[in-house]
């Protein structure tokens, strides 16, 4: 009863200290997002001026980018029933949802390309102004969405070895560090989105 009452008391304590560290995590990713805004905000207006006394053809977005903002968009609904999954417990439906999500993630980063090939084939090369905006701006969104993919899947990686069977993964599922990640990547992820819903309705309505 003793060693009982202790290893609660020790399991309280790191859960405290876990809380506490992801806690000024949490705290660093809002200045990153805050930072990242600035720059994207940045890069739109700087476009938005240059493109008043360019004097070239309206871009015109290709279907393929709307496409893509529906699977960000279900990427996104991924996310939030991998957490509902994490919050019950739901041991294969939790699997289910990150592998999901992952495969969405993925598909946008393909339709992103296709959008530029398409782009690009039209005749919205480099050399013309808004193109070559979009290209460079869309761009440097991708390469968060890798970055953010990468995270995720040795995220996965390492929460197979504990979802091996729903027995060990009872460990997992009160696991504060676990639980932690996958909230403030989640923030992460929906920001993303948001940007990009952001991305494609600039350019919708500048052109």
């Amino acid at each position: 009863m003793e060693e009982e009452l202790i290893h609660k008391i020790e399991v309280k304590k790191y859960e405290q200290i876990v809380h506490k560290k992801y806690k000024s995590y949490k705290w660093l990713m809002y200045l990153s997002l805050f930072g990242l805004s600035l720059m994207f905000l940045s890069l739109t207006f700087l476009y938005f001026v240059s493109h008043l006394n360019a004097q070239q053809p309206d871009l015109i977005i290709a279907p393929v980018f709307y496409w893509n903002t529906i699977i960000l968009l279900s990427s996104s609904s991924a996310v939030i029933i991998a957490q509902h999954h994490y919050r019950h417990d739901n041991f294969s439906e939790y699997k289910t949802s990150l592998l999901v999500w992952l495969g969405l993630g993925v598909l946008f980063l393909v339709g992103q390309i296709c959008g530029w090939l398409v782009l690009f084939g039209s005749g919205f090369k480099f050399a013309h102004h808004s193109a070559s905006y979009l290209y460079v701006i869309s761009g440097i969104h991708a390469v968060h969405i890798i970055g953010a993919l990468a995270f995720l899947i040795i995220f996965i990686n390492k929460s197979w070895t504990t979802l091996k069977n729903y027995a060990t993964s009872v460990v997992y599922f009160t696991d504060p560090v676990a639980q932690s990640q996958l909230k403030l990547f989640g923030i992460f992820w929906h920001f993303l989105g948001v940007l990009w819903l952001y991305l494609l309705f600039f350019f919708l309505c500048v052109g």
